[in-house]
């Protein structure tokens, strides 16, 4: 008995002093590190703003560090975040010239992301240019990023080009791309790892959404909305969430833009007016062809709905109630006097049919 208290005693002796060293080796730990973990978990809790404050911190305390280029790969997403585009498009070229040979890796993503800056700035040839220069690193991007997402992306621009057969085709590759990204996975997949997938692969971007543009962004968004819509379905507390800001704003900017679309000038004040119903009546209609398409992803009576779905779809039907009210005038807007024709509609959108997601 009093041999098991000596055990028992000599084992809680040990475990004490295993603390002292843990700490010790955490004190000891490269300066360097401490502040890139640092950063990281600014990243991760999305303080943009403060991650940039570490990230120049650490540029000028460790120009040496081998984790600089991370670093600044780092800052150029906070940037992107935030919306300072001229700058995140400047910081991803510098980094994919500077780390090109030693770490293609973080050149190769750099690239990648620098098509979404793009996106941004209005500038959809370099995105096309870019995307198709990032899937040359196709051993340095994720798997996903190269059979999956460089393909939807390509789609949803092609779709606002109104090149009806590019888009169909990259949309199909994107579909076989995430089947095969899905089914050859050596590890689990978690809600988190696919909201962020499919999130990627369906994001699209209103920044330059103007009055010439919005039938360019409807098909766009038309392309690879069902993307977005699936990253709902994985109830994640970032990708979720981002997937539904994005798909509320996208819509709701477009609706404004709708909505707002001015008068043309050089014209009666009745002809202007009846020029002006007449573009968001033509405009209306793709609008609601988009919110048709997106309840095809609404889950049936059988399955069991999260916050994230529910909230768009409620958002959905608020929105067509909205939309038919303009649809709806179109029956009552007689046409003015002394004109015999309908005004002359919008170029007729091309329909990009997706093909059957396998897993929806």
């Amino acid at each position: 008995m009093r041999g098991l208290g000596i055990l028992v005693f000599a084992a809680m002796v040990s475990a004490c002093s295993l603390i002292p060293k843990r700490s010790q080796e955490a004190t000891q730990q490269a300066p360097d590190t401490l502040d890139f973990q640092r950063l990281e978990q600014q990243m991760k809790s999305q303080n943009y703003e403060a991650a940039l404050g570490t990230a120049k911190n650490f540029k000028a305390a460790y120009p040496y560090s081998l984790k600089l280029q991370k670093v600044r790969f780092y800052e150029a997403s906070a940037l992107e975040e935030l919306g300072r585009w001229s700058e995140a498009a400047e910081t991803y070229k510098a980094i994919s010239t500077i780390s090109e040979r030693n770490q293609p890796e973080i050149a190769a993503m750099s690239i990648y992301r620098l098509s979404f800056v793009y996106e941004a700035l209005g500038d959809d040839q370099r995105v096309i240019t870019t995307l198709f220069e990032a899937a040359k690193y196709h051993k340095e991007l994720p798997i996903e990023v190269i059979q999956a997402e460089i393909p939807s992306r390509l789609a949803m621009v092609y779709a606002k080009e109104n090149n009806a057969k590019e888009a169909t085709k990259w949309l199909s590759e994107a579909d076989k791309g995430l089947k095969r990204t899905l089914e050859n996975s050596t590890e689990p997949l978690s809600n988190a790892y696919l909201a962020e997938l499919y999130y990627n692969m369906g994001s699209i971007s209103t920044e330059q959404l103007s009055n010439d543009n919005i039938l360019t962004i409807i098909q766009g968004q038309a392309a690879v909305q069902k993307y977005l819509i699936r990253a709902l379905q994985y109830n994640d507390p970032i990708w979720s969430v981002k997937a539904l800001k994005k798909l509320k704003s996208t819509y709701l900017d477009l609706w404004k833009a709708i909505e707002t679309y001015p008068e043309p000038s050089g014209y009666e004040p009745l002809v202007a007016q009846k020029m002006r119903k007449d573009s968001q009546i033509q405009l209306a209609g793709p609008y609601a062809d988009l919110m048709r398409d997106a309840e095809l992803y609404r889950p049936g009576p059988e399955q069991k709905s999260n916050q994230y779905q529910t909230d768009f779809f409620n958002f959905i039907e608020e929105l067509q109630t909205r939309v038919r009210t303009v649809l709806d005038s179109a029956v009552l807007t007689p046409l003015m006097p002394g004109r015999d024709k309908a005004p002359q509609k919008h170029k007729t959108p091309v329909k990009i049919v997706p093909s059957e997601d396998p897993n929806l």
